[in-house]
């Protein structure tokens, strides 16, 4: 069993953890960043980052994150890749629990981004659930498929740019309001294998032939497609730790998992440095 000790304990290596680590190796102060996945959280699924400063032509998000992992070795952050399943905090001391494993440390940073809101559609049978998904980097590869996407905001519609080109792509809007961004917008519509349907609901999802067909109103249009992909929002990801923790003055939450609708890379990695900085000023008061 592995029982380490640190000054911070930093949860999520997407830009404000990275940012946070950074600004935290600066000043000397010793860090550990634990992420499940792998760094850059959801930047890897965006078609085009277009407005963060130092890239005028804009930069697609496999790329940045290409970047955000090669700045991370570079610093030399402390980067390990496990699935925190509970947090405690004892004696002043927070511990992360991690199978056998225990990090703990002073103060907690809170980078854990956002998980997909999942519906509650009792109409998706447990026989179609491996071709319903609510991220787009299981079908990053796929080619000549048909997918549908439920949704109308900017995720939605960045899905469909990423997938449009090699695919037939239908974004489907239970409503006639779209909340995604103009520019969004305007590159969908430029992209004709990517079609978008407003006010149309599912009624009915049923396979077929290894296919899943949508029966969707009005009029009971039946669609067939190979994969459903749902993008109706996210919440932040917190399952992993109580609100009464989450109160204490030496937590901070940054990045995605507390700026609700305004989820920006910039906001993120700001969000990231002040908090370093903040900590620092924190240790050299004596808290």
């Amino acid at each position: 069993m592995v029982n380490k000790s640190t000054d911070v304990i930093i949860i999520g290596a997407g830009p404000a953890g990275i940012a946070c680590a950074i600004q935290l190796n600066r000043y000397n102060i010793n860090s550990i960043v634990l992420e499940k996945n792998e760094i850059g959280g959801l930047l890897k699924n965006a078609n085009l980052i277009e407005n963060y400063p130092g890239f005028p032509g804009g930069i697609n998000g496999e790329k940045f994150v290409q970047l955000l992992r090669k700045q991370s070795q570079s610093n030399k952050l402390n980067v390990k890749y496990e699935n925190v399943e509970t947090v405690e905090f004892v004696d002043d001391t927070f511990k992360i629990k991690i199978n056998k494993n225990i990090y703990n440390s002073k103060y907690l940073v809170i980078a854990s981004g956002t998980k997909p809101i999942v519906p509650e559609i009792p109409i998706i049978h447990n026989s179609i659930k491996d071709k319903v998904f609510f991220d787009i980097y299981k079908l990053e590869q796929i080619t000549n498929k048909n997918i549908a996407i439920i949704g109308a905001g900017d995720c939605a519609f960045d899905y469909a740019l990423n997938l449009g080109n090699n695919n037939r792509v239908i974004i489907i809007n239970r409503s006639n309001r779209i909340k995604a961004l103009p520019i969004l917008q305007d590159r969908v519509s430029e992209i004709t294998n990517i079609k978008y349907f407003e006010n149309t609901t599912i009624k009915q999802i049923n396979l077929k032939n290894d296919n899943i067909t949508l029966l969707c109103n009005p009029n009971l249009v039946t669609i067939d497609i190979d994969c459903l992909l749902i993008a109706i929002g996210r919440e932040p990801n917190l399952d992993f730790i109580s609100n009464d923790i989450l109160i204490s003055p030496k937590v901070f939450q940054i990045g995605d998992v507390k700026n609700g609708q305004f989820r920006q890379t910039s906001i993120a990695v700001g969000n990231g440095t002040f908090t370093a900085m903040k900590i620092n000023t924190m240790l050299n008061q004596g808290d």
